[in-house]
């Protein structure tokens, strides 16, 4: 702010805006003492609103000291035209509490006349504090309600005046249930009152079912954490409010996109994949194919089926992303299961050259799940095995049936998974650096599947390691039945 004591005077209406403005508690007195300008910082200092204290004298705001200042400045705004600075003054406030202020005096030219500005500073730890504390409410990104026990508004920053339209005189004073919709408001003051009992941080709205009131009535979707402020006047409660209109809008865009992809992906890459290799099936039987044509058809057959695989993948990880993993749970032979599993990777342990065996007890391992959801989770985890398995390896599936739960085993003699964090190999579009370096076939979708599926059936899955080389997979179902 300019020195209030230029040789040149003030315009007065120039002299309060510029008062008005000042980052302290100031006020503009006549030569008489009497107040003719106060900023918002003097009102919140003396508990009153500014307008309230133009007209009076800066006598009724003093005790003894303050009569002395009073003194002080007419004498110097008369005489001398100097600064006057009164330590540690004195004052009291509308409330009757009392603050230590250190005051500065400067006369003030103007072209009405000679006046007094005033700063006002208080320099106890209790008025710095809430300095401070009213800074960072202002500073704060989400609009902040602070209300007391009875759900009375008593402070709010400018982030909650420009989100719900009212100017925060309009709010101070009224009852919070003004920021909540009609249909709320029974519900609301229902939780205040048992948040008010039992108070501890609490994140509200975030499955976006929460909405706030404007003042022109219209609503917006929010989240609100709520927070308890213990304070020497009582219980305060804070609440964070976030407007989370363009959150929801971007999801609803993002919910779009993935339902075109899904049934992009659907039609446009699974419909052709499924005709070429049923047509390829088809081929197969005719009985003039050269030796030549039948190994270029084998090609294309495993990679159209490759690709359907993925596609499959990218379809299921979709499912899981958008509701979780949908299962149909029945009574299932568990041991029929891992064995079809088994059989239908035979070929390609077969074509990379790999002994691929089964253990089993020979008999039926009765459980609840989904013989489909299982099958695939067997699929992906032997596909992985022989992958990753050199020709001349092994890969054997070893299933152990014992109380209440059953083992699955899928041990290969591969590369292994070397330092890597076991945790991370069932992370979405993981790959290991080895499958990188030796441009193993894959897009890491194959385990978080596996993941998926097992976890759905409340089992686990577990990468055992051992001294030896390779890598086993572990997987442990419950054996419980419907009526468990």
């Amino acid at each position: 702010m300019q020195q209030l004591h230029e040789q040149e005077p003030w315009h007065y209406g120039l002299l309060t805006d510029t008062l008005l403005k000042a980052d302290e508690a100031t006020v503009l007195v006549d030569a008489g003492g009497v107040v003719v300008v106060a900023n918002g910082h003097a009102g919140d200092l003396l508990a009153l609103p500014a307008e309230a204290l133009v007209g009076r004298r800066v006598q009724d705001f003093g005790r003894d000291s303050m009569h002395l200042f009073q003194g002080a400045a007419v004498q110097a705004v008369v005489d001398n035209g100097v600064e006057v600075t009164v330590r540690s003054c004195q004052v009291a406030d509308a409330m009757g509490g009392t603050h230590r202020v250190d005051l500065a005096l400067a006369p003030v030219q103007t072209d009405r006349g000679p006046y007094v500005s005033i700063g006002m500073r208080d320099s106890t730890d209790k008025y710095q504090q809430t300095k401070l504390f009213r800074g960072l409410l202002e500073a704060a990104p989400d609009g902040m309600v602070i209300v007391n026990r009875d759900g009375i508004i008593t402070l709010v920053n400018a982030q909650v005046e420009q989100m719900f339209g009212y100017h925060r005189a309009e709010l101070v004073g009224e009852p919070v249930e003004i920021l909540v919709p009609d249909r709320y408001s029974g519900m609301h003051m229902a939780f205040r009152n048992g948040y008010v009992s039992e108070p501890r941080t609490r994140p509200m709205g975030l499955a976006g079912d929460l909405h706030a009131r404007r003042k022109d009535g219209t609503e917006f979707p929010v989240e609100v954490t709520l927070s308890p402020l213990e304070t020497e006047d009582g219980l305060l409660v804070s609440a964070a409010v976030r407007d989370i209109s363009e959150r929801r809008r971007l999801q609803e865009e993002n919910d779009r996109v993935k339902d075109e992809f899904f049934a992009t992906v659907s039609h446009e890459l699974r419909t052709p994949l499924t005709s070429m290799i049923g047509y390829g099936e088809l081929m197969t039987d005719l009985e003039d194919l050269s030796p030549q044509g039948q190994r270029f058809l084998s090609v294309i057959m495993r990679s159209a089926e490759r690709e359907l695989r993925l596609v499959d993948d990218l379809l299921t990880l979709v499912a899981i992303e958008e509701s979780g993993l949908a299962i149909r749970t029945a009574e299932i032979d568990l041991e029929r299961v891992v064995r079809e599993a088994v059989e239908a990777g035979r070929p390609r342990a077969e074509e990379a050259q790999l002994h691929l065996s089964l253990e089993t007890p020979g008999a039926a391992v009765a459980m609840y799940g989904d013989r489909d959801r299982l099958g695939q989770a067997m699929d992906n985890l032997l596909s992985n095995a022989i992958k990753f398995t050199p020709a001349g390896g092994s890969v054997r599936v070893v299933l152990r049936p014992g109380r209440g739960q059953a083992e699955i085993d899928v041990v290969d003699t591969g590369v292994g998974i070397g330092d890597e964090d076991p945790d991370q190999l069932f992370e979405r579009l993981f790959r290991a650096p080895t499958a990188v370096a030796q441009q193993t076939p894959g897009a890491g979708l194959g385990l978080t599947i596996a993941l998926a599926i097992v976890e759905a059936h409340a089992g686990t899955i577990e990468v055992v390691r051992s001294g030896a080389g390779g890598t086993t997979f572990r997987m442990t179902f419950p054996l419980r039945r419907a009526e468990d």
